[in-house]
C-alpha cells in the first residue's frame, strides 16, 4: 500500500477537516462515522437532494424509492446505528413485510416465497415434488463456505440445478442475482447467499421509504466537484475545486462518485482509468413511477413482485450480452404502499417498476433509447392487463408517471454507462482484483461505494464505509505517533449550493 507523504515541520492535529462530496450512502454513512470521531466533516452534494440512489420522487401524494426497495441484512443496519451510538429501532420504523414476494410466471402461475417454513413447502410442494428438500441442500452452510472460499466452484445456475428439477423452481432461485445487476448465468454460486438472506431473516422496509435510512447529516445541495486537486509537489490531493471554480481545501478527500467515472473524470487521465472503462458493469434499468388511483388486487399483489419472461436464458443475454432490452423482459414491481400507507394518498397505489435493460453503448441514441423507454412501457402493461384477473384497464388507472433511463441514471448520479449497481462481481472483479479504497498515488485519496471494495449493495457499501472509518483512522494514528501532519478531503458523488453544512452525528 502507498504510504502517505507528510507535510514537514507541522504538528499534526487530531481533529480533521474532512470534506465529503456527495451524499449516497457511502458518503453519508462515512461522514457520520468520522463526524463521531470528532472531525469536522462537510459534505458537498450535486444534486438538490440527498441519499443518492437511495433518494425519493414525490408527485401529488405519491411517494416513490428511486433506487433500492429491498431492505435485506437488517443487522447490518442496526451494527452502523449502534457504532453511531443509537438503537435503530428508536430511529427508523422498519417494518417486515407480511411476505417476501410474489413471484408471477409467463403461464399465469405464481409462487409466494416467505419466512413461513409450513406455507412455504405447501408452495413449493405444489409447484414442484421435493422441491423443500431441495432447497434445504441449496442453503446448505457446509456447502457456502465452500463456495466462499473457491468462488469458481460454480455459476448461480450451475449450483441451483443441482437441488430443483422444475424451470419455475430454478428461476425461483436464481433471479436474486439481479439484485447484484448481474446475469444468474454469470453470477458465481455463492450467491445463493442472497436467497439465504430472504428465507432466514426476510424482506423489510422503511417506513417513510429507504431515503430515511440515511438522514442525521446537513448537506450543501446544488455543488457540483469538477475535480480533485493534487498537490504536485507533495503528490497529494488537497481538495476539490467546484464546477463554479471555487476551490475548497481539506485535510483527507474521499470520493464517492462512481468510482470508473470519478477516475475519468476528476483526476488526470492514466492507463489504470483507461483500462477501468473496459471493466464489467452491472445492467442498467428503466425505472418507472407510477401513480394509479386505485388498489390493484390484493390477493394477485404482494409488497414485492417479480414477472419473470418465459424465454429466462435469453433475456439476459439481451441485457448482458447486446445491452438492450429483451423482446419479453422479466420485471420487478415495488407497491409499497402495501407496507407504508403513507406512500399514496388514500384509496390510492404507489408502484415502482424496474425493468432491467443493457447498459450504454457508444451506439446508444436518444431515439434508440425512446423506443427502449416505449417498448418496456407496453411490455409491463400487457403482462399486468394479460395476466392478472381485474386488471384489464391497468393503464388507465396510471395517473402519475416519472421515469429514468439508463440516460438518467448516468446524468443525474453520474453513473458509469448508466450502471446501475457500478462495477460487475464477477470472478475477476471481487474480493483482493476489486478496486481499492486508496488511491495508488495519491495516498490521501480515498473511494467508498458500490464500484470499490468490498462491492455492490446498500448492506455491503455500509460495509465499506466501516472499513474506509477503520482504514483512515488507523493512518492518523501513525501520524499522531510521527508527529507529522497528514492531508486529507473526502469527496463523494452528489455536491450543491455555496454554504458548507458540518454533519450532525
Amino acid at each position: 500500500m502507498t504510504q502517505i507523504k507528510a507535510y514537514t515541520g507541522e504538528t499534526h492535529k487530531s481533529k480533521q477537516r474532512i470534506v465529503i462530496i456527495g451524499a449516497g450512502v457511502g458518503g453519508t454513512a462515512a461522514a457520520a462515522r468520522l463526524a463521531t470521531l470528532g472531525h469536522e466533516v462537510v459534505v458537498l452534494e450535486k444534486n438538490s437532494f440527498g441519499g443518492g440512489r437511495c433518494s425519493l420522487i414525490s408527485e401529488k401524494g405519491f411517494r416513490f424509492d428511486q433506487g433500492p426497495s429491498i431492505l435485506l441484512m437488517p443487522q447490518i443496519f442496526q451494527e452502523t446505528y449502534a457504532d453511531l451510538g443509537f438503537n435503530m429501532d428508536d430511529v427508523l420504523d422498519v417494518r417486515k413485510c407480511d411476505t417476501n414476494y410474489k413471484i408471477h410466471f409467463p403461464d399465469n402461475d405464481s409462487l409466494t416465497m416467505t419466512t413461513d417454513l409450513v406455507e412455504m413447502k405447501k408452495e413449493f410442494e405444489r409447484v414442484e415434488p421435493g422441491s423443500f428438500e431441495g432447497m434445504v441442500g441449496f442453503f446448505d452452510a457446509s456447502e457456502c463456505e465452500v463456495w466462499l472460499e473457491n468462488e469458481s466452484t460454480g455459476l448461480f445456475v450451475g449450483s441451483c440445478r443441482t437441488y430443483f428439477k422444475s424451470d419455475k423452481m430454478k428461476k425461483a432461485f436464481t433471479f436474486q442475482s439481479m439484485y447484484m445487476g448481474m446475469s444468474p448465468y454469470d453470477a458465481p454460486g455463492t450467491y445463493n447467499l442472497l436467497s439465504y438472506s430472504e428465507w432466514a431473516d426476510g424482506i423489510h422496509y422503511p417506513v417513510g421509504g429507504f431515503n430515511m435510512v440515511y438522514r442525521g447529516a446537513t448537506f450543501q445541495y446544488n455543488t457540483p466537484v469538477k475535480r480533485i486537486d493534487v498537490d504536485s509537489a507533495t503528490g497529494l490531493a488537497n481538495g476539490v475545486t467546484l464546477e463554479n471554480g471555487e476551490q475548497i481545501h481539506a485535510d483527507i478527500v474521499v470520493c464517492n462518485q462512481d468510482l470508473v467515472t470519478a477516475y475519468n473524470t476528476l483526476l488526470p487521465k492514466t492507463q489504470y482509468s483507461r483500462s477501468l472503462q473496459s471493466k464489467n458493469q452491472t445492467c442498467s434499468t428503466i425505472s418507472f413511477y407510477w401513480g394509479l388511483n386505485q388498489k390493484l388486487p390484493t390477493e394477485n399483489f404482494h409488497a414485492h413482485n417479480v414477472f419473470l419472461a418465459n424465454e429466462y436464458r435469453p433475456s439476459f443475454d439481451s441485457i448482458f450480452k447486446n445491452n438492450t432490452l429483451p423482446d419479453s423482459p422479466s420485471f420487478y414491481i415495488h407497491i409499497p404502499t402495501r407496507v407504508d400507507p403513507s406512500a399514496a394518498p388514500e384509496g390510492c397505489e404507489t408502484l415502482a417498476v424496474l425493468v432491467p435493460t443493457g447498459i450504454i453503448t457508444e451506439k446508444t441514441t436518444e431515439q434508440e433509447m425512446k423506443s427502449i423507454h416505449a417498448r418496456a412501457r407496453a411490455a409491463v402493461i400487457e403482462a399486468v392487463q394479460s395476466r392478472i384477473p381485474g386488471c384489464d384497464d391497468f393503464e388507465s388507472w396510471i395517473v402519475t408517471e416519472s421515469v429514468n433511463t439508463p440516460f438518467t441514471w448516468e446524468e443525474k448520479f453520474g453513473l458509469w454507462k448508466g450502471s446501475a449497481l457500478g462495477l460487475s462481481h464477477d470472478l475477476l472483479q471481487v474480493i483482493y482484483m476489486r478496486p481499492k479504497m486508496r488511491h495508488a498515488n495519491y495516498g490521501n485519496l480515498f473511494f467508498v461505494g458500490a464500484s470499490t471494495h468490498p462491492g455492490t449493495g446498500v448492506p455491503v457499501v455500509l460495509c465499506g464505509a466501516k472499513l474506509l472509518e477503520e482504514e483512515i483512522e488507523t493512518i492518523l494514528a501513525k501520524g499522531r505517533a510521527s508527529g507529522t501532519k497528514i492531508l486529507i478531503a473526502f469527496i463523494s458523488m452528489n455536491v450543491g449550493s455555496s454554504s458548507v453544512g458540518v454533519v450532525e452525528a
